[in-house]
């Protein structure tokens, strides 16, 4: 199986539930590249930490063009959203292209184990692309049984890097302006 990983904090919560399979950083949404970085470099620890196989897929100007181009007609909508679902099908059509090279009869994505995650819309992505690559999806709440709360005590005893945003730019500006907002309501009371 290849697992799309997207940050270093669901990848110690997913393998809680699995650890023999190899491992996708594939993240063209992540902005900016300075954030990309500390991101892979969270990864790259954890995988030393565990001996797991991780594979680096590609982080370049036409990537991130192409991530763009399916996410910009929805960057107002907000978290969770049809911006979030095209964002989520890129990354798991390119995991599903690459466990098809690799010799992979399946693959999923560490995305099951964030709580800020709709575990459904993501089987959903899934399914649409097990059809089209014939490379089954493999569906499971990583947060569950401990996971997630053990995956949170492993990040901090092992001071992996825990991101306050999704990963793009326009997640990053919904952060900032609700930061701002809270801020202001505090500064007013």
């Amino acid at each position: 199986m290849l697992i799309h990983v997207c940050c270093a904090p669901d990848l110690l919560t997913t393998i809680f539930h699995l650890r023999d399979a190899e491992f996708f950083f594939y993240n063209p949404n992540i902005q900016p590249p300075s954030e990309y970085e500390k991101r892979r470099e969270a990864v790259e620890k954890v995988a030393h930490h565990f001996s797991l196989s991780v594979h680096y897929g590609e982080y370049s100007t036409e990537e991130i063009r192409k991530w763009y181009a399916s996410v910009k007609d929805y960057k107002n909508l907000g978290e969770g959203s049809e911006r979030c679902k095209k964002c989520i099908s890129v990354l798991l059509e390119r995991t599903a292209q690459e466990a098809t090279r690799r010799g992979h009869e399946s693959f999923s994505t560490t995305l099951l184990a964030s709580p800020r995650k709709n575990l459904s819309m993501m089987e959903n992505i899934g399914k649409t692309i097990e059809k089209k690559y014939g490379v089954k999806f493999f569906f499971k709440n990583f947060r569950k049984g401990g996971a997630y709360q053990e995956g949170v005590r492993l990040s901090k005893e092992l001071g992996i890097y825990r991101q306050n945003y999704c990963g793009c730019v326009f997640s990053l500006l919904e952060r900032r302006e609700k930061h701002a907002e809270i801020s202001g309501k505090r500064g007013h009371m």
